[in-house]
């Protein structure tokens, strides 16, 4: 991609096409009561080219949590290209992918309110076969192009590590490309026009199997990196906090199931999206190929404030707007709240509680206490 290009699609990424949000919340499904069973109902985006939903949703919704707590949750089908500004328009009520679109288009002041986490880690490293044994070694990336998807973490991620820990300059003794989609992004590095991709884990199979060479995990460049987070229309969000409460409420519960039993939760998604159990369980806890992937609703804001920090600091969003003013973390303290109470003798909970105070501290409106 040209640099200029580039420049113009990522450092400034303009939200002209929201328009002026004709679109109320009053005719969306957001904040609709007495739609079929459920008292509440919210309509979440997947996006076509992925197999991806948060798996949180889906072992929530198989268990029956939503429907415990009079929610329903639809899902439709939505382009990448496309999913974020349908958020910001209101034509979705929330999204459960990336990371990096949404701090964009929050710091521009678009309707967006992130509220909880999907996942940290989850991505691995591919190298093009010619030059895989070399790039083993991160210090012998010099030189090299490296690919990734346009507005990912990976880029932030890779940028600040090879920068800081490594020293390389980079646009300089390290040179980026960008693709929309996973699949350009394979085809690329297979066929040499990068030597290094990172790759979504869910793809790293197919990458392989067109000559694409593994060579580890993201999180053994930085441990734990905060990745995709859960981003509502903000004016729905707002005047709907219920919902959004008591969606997180059933995801908290399907985490409990997600790290205690794996059986169970690998049944529970196999019901869900009729996908085979071998890929289920690879794509979610096999440590070969889940690239350390860790699926945590909690909202996360320290994390998720050191990749706005990075943003900032290389000139991809303007300043002026911070993080808290679109990000909400009382609505997941309150659901957890709730959780802790309606199962009392649950350490499980307290120890998530625990996470939440610690992860969640340098939010300005952080005023939470140890139970």
């Amino acid at each position: 991609m040209e640099k200029n290009k580039k420049s113009s699609t990522t450092k400034k990424i303009s939200i002209a096409k929201i328009g002026l949000l004709l679109l109320f919340c009053v005719f969306l499904s957001c904040n609709k009561k007495g739609a079929g069973k459920a008292e509440y109902k919210l309509v979440q985006g997947k996006q076509t080219t992925s197999t991806f939903i948060s798996p949180l949703v889906q072992i929530a919704d198989e268990k029956g949590f939503f429907s415990e707590y009079s929610l329903d949750v639809e899902t439709q089908l939505v382009d990448r290209s496309g999913s974020f500004e349908a958020v910001s328009a209101g034509k979705l009520d929330f999204l459960t992918f990336e990371l990096v679109p949404h701090l964009s288009y929050g710091a521009q002041g678009a309707d967006e309110i992130l509220f909880g986490g999907t996942l940290t880690g989850g991505m691995a490293v591919m190298a093009n076969k010619n030059v895989a044994e070399e790039v083993k070694d991160v210090r012998n990336w010099k030189g090299k192009t490296i690919g990734v998807k346009l507005l990912s973490t990976s880029e932030l991620v890779s940028k600040y590590v090879l920068r800081e820990e490594y020293g390389f300059k980079i646009d300089d003794e390290v040179k980026y490309k960008f693709y929309n989609e996973n699949e350009p992004l394979i085809a690329a590095v297979s066929k040499g026009s990068v030597d290094i991709a990172f790759v979504s884990s869910s793809f790293v199979d197919s990458a392989v199997s067109q000559g694409v060479v593994y060579l580890f995990p993201e999180v053994d460049l930085q441990k734990d990196y905060v990745c995709c987070r859960q981003v509502a229309n903000g004016s729905c969000f707002n005047s709907n906090k219920e919902a959004f409460k008591r969606l997180l409420k059933g995801e908290i519960r399907a985490y409990k199931i997600y790290k205690e039993n794996e059986k169970e939760a690998v049944d529970s998604i196999v019901r869900a999206t009729h996908q085979d159990e071998d890929f289920v369980r690879r794509t979610y806890y096999s440590p070969e190929t889940s690239q350390g992937a860790i699926y945590n609703p909690d909202p996360n804001f320290n994390g998720v404030l050191g990749d706005y920090q990075i943003l900032l600091d290389w000139n991809y969003v303007p300043r002026g707007v911070e993080l808290s003013d679109f990000y909400n973390i009382s609505v997941y303290a309150d659901a957890l709240s709730e959780v802790i109470a309606e199962f009392p003798n649950e350490q499980f909970y307290k120890d998530m509680w625990a996470y939440f105070l610690e992860n969640n501290d340098k939010h300005p409106e952080f005023n939470y206490k140890k139970l």
